[in-house]
């Protein structure tokens, strides 16, 4: 997923299913991003929010895609 596509609200899935398996969510489970914490314009890490789960902080943008 391109760091500059992502925006506050957009709503994704893991594209690592490895990593949503770990967590304990379910592998197609879409989030929406609820923060961006960037660097010299571009987001560092964002945070986004699964129904029934805590808010995951300050993942990388890669290890998601967007949900259209």
């Amino acid at each position: 997923m391109g760091s500059a596509t992502i925006r506050r609200g957009d709503q994704v899935v893991f594209e690592r299913l490895d990593l949503a398996e770990a967590l304990g969510i379910w592998r197609n489970a879409r989030g929406r991003i609820v923060d961006i914490h960037g660097r010299g314009g571009r987001p560092a890490t964002i945070d986004v929010k699964f129904e029934g789960h805590e808010t995951l902080r300050h993942y990388l943008p890669d290890l998601f895609r967007r949900v259209q």
